[in-house]
């Protein structure tokens, strides 16, 4: 089967397995520990106080504004954090769809599926796309200024994409990475004469002019609400002191980034001695920049390392259609041995939750705190069946292409991360949440009664508060409930006799942290 038609007969196909990868996990479940708590917390308490997400550098408000927004339109049939969760949804979709639109603008059009294929290969987007995560919108952002540039030699009209991509960015809180890429893109003329054109030319201008002009207006904004411009262009994100990690970011790439980064690299490689063009001088310079500029970033963390992905799933993208066919093969095997590994012990795990065989797994998942081990979910097998099933047929229906690689690739990860959604949200959901404790907070305290907590860190105070409907504060405000939280190893507490103690417990196989709860006598 030709390339073309690959490319041309099953779009519908293509369209579904992308919308497979994206939308579960979404929903269904409440906020958990890390990341996915810690950004509906902030979303939670700007909708409780009312407050604009622009007053915090921590909340860049254009991720909050679609949070709320998704929230607010799936209402009627979602919880607030499934809905909230929607917007990464979102920003991770406009990325894929930019990123193919830039691979087209640098490659042609039969490599544009191969770069968003390869984006939502790659290891590091799986979760952290899938959890409330305000970087995603900088992820998008980026995406929409790549495809701007991208187009400029072509026509001017990639003006509106570099203007528009560099407000978005600097919504997202991105201004370093707006700066940056208006750099490169002034900067490419210099090794490319596609970028000295007339056309060209005028499109960078208006596109900065654009950007320039809104950022003047909104920092003219925010500092007639008294937001020192320090805080504005969020300054302190780039002053590292003792949490500055130039290594971080290069170092991760090896497994967040793949198995991308091997077909950017064979790219650049056979490129070596042309590499003066848009398709190898673009995504090299922006992966360079960035990783210069996130050398410099304050406790990096993966969740903000998204954008590295867009340069080197464009080369990936050019890289796949040049690949050797021994090494085209061997990641095609490479997908079908290991995720069929993996499917194999998600449903040995399945047995031993839903059926209790083997009986010393099911035993060790009732020590990690799994509840209803046992217990036959029927759904829950149908879903699973249903998902190993597509995943069997699309690999005895796939023909030879030079995209079926990364096509195999990208369905085995969707595969693994549907049927482990399908087999196991629920469970996960009560041992990565804090609902349960919650449970038994709403149980145990009156509606109308206020709980003071000592040691309780913010976010769990938070989750707690929005799960149970009790009111949570820290300090003694007279409250005559007491909840404290103590850590692994830890000596408990000493609490003065006033108090009787009511319970004691943690999130189901949870060692790090404990909860007690105190009455007042």
């Amino acid at each position: 089967m030709s390339t073309k038609r690959l490319l041309s007969l099953p779009q519908i196909g293509l369209l579904l397995l992308c919308a497979a990868w994206l939308l579960p996990g979404l929903v269904g479940h409440a906020p958990w520990k890390g990341g996915d708590g810690e950004h509906f917390v902030r979303l939670w308490l700007l909708l409780q106080g009312g407050e604009a997400p622009y007053t915090d550098p921590a909340t860049p408000p254009l991720y909050y504004w679609v949070a709320g927004a998704t929230a607010w339109l799936t209402s009627p049939l979602l919880e607030l954090a499934d809905g909230a969760r929607l917007a990464s949804g979102v920003f991770v979709a406009l990325a894929v769809f930019f990123v193919a639109r830039a691979a087209r603008a640098l490659y042609g059009a039969e490599t544009a599926w191969a770069a968003a294929l390869s984006l939502l290969g790659c290891f590091g987007l799986l979760v952290r796309g899938h959890e409330l995560n305000a970087y995603t919108a900088q992820f998008a952002a980026a995406a929409v200024m790549l495809y701007g540039i991208a187009r400029l030699p072509q026509a001017a009209r990639g003006a509106w994409a570099i203007g528009a991509g560099a407000v978005l960015m600097q919504l997202a809180g991105g201004w370093a990475e707006a700066v940056l890429f208006l750099l490169l893109a002034a900067a490419l003329p210099v090794l490319l004469p596609e970028y000295r054109g007339t056309a060209a030319r005028r499109g960078l201008a208006l596109g900065a002019a654009g950007a320039l002009l809104f950022a003047a207006a909104w920092l003219g904004f925010l500092a007639s609400r008294g937001i020192p411009l320090a805080e504005a262009l969020d300054l302190a994100r780039w002053l590292g002191g003792e949490g500055l990690e130039p290594a971080y970011f290069p170092g991760i790439l090896g497994w967040y980034a793949w198995p991308v980064w091997p077909l950017a690299a064979w790219a650049v490689y056979r490129a070596r001695r042309h590499w003066r063009t848009p398709g190898i001088v673009l995504p090299v310079g922006a992966l360079a920049g960035l990783l210069v500029l996130y050398a410099f970033a304050a406790h990096p963390a993966e969740a903000q390392g998204l954008i590295l992905l867009l340069p080197l799933a464009l080369l990936a993208g050019s890289g796949l259609f040049t690949a050797k066919r021994g090494a085209a093969n061997a990641l095609l095997w490479f997908a079908v041995m290991l995720f069929g590994f993996i499917g194999l012990v998600l449903w040995v795990y399945w047995s031993a939750h839903d059926l209790g065989v083997p009986a010393r797994l099911a035993a060790r998942l009732t020590k990690l705190g799994m509840t209803h081990v046992g217990e036959l979910r029927p759904w829950t097998l149908v879903l699973g069946v249903a998902v190993t099933v597509a995943w069997g047929v699309l690999l005895a229906r796939v023909e030879r292409s030079p995209l079926r690689p990364m096509l195999v690739w990208t369905a085995g990860m969707t595969f693994i991360w549907v049927l482990l959604m399908a087999l196991f949200q629920a469970p996960l959901d009560r041992r990565l949440s804090y609902a349960s404790v919650a449970e038994v907070l709403a149980a145990r305290v009156p509606d109308d009664a206020c709980i003071q907590t000592h040691q309780v860190r913010s976010q769990q105070r938070l989750l707690l508060a929005y799960h149970s409907g009790r009111l949570l504060v820290p300090g003694d405000l007279g409250c005559n409930w007491l909840l404290v939280e103590t850590r692994r190893n830890e000596a408990a507490p000493h609490i003065a006799p006033e108090w009787v103690k009511q319970w004691e417990g943690a999130r189901p196989g949870d060692r790090s942290d404990r909860f007690h709860l105190y009455a007042r006598r």
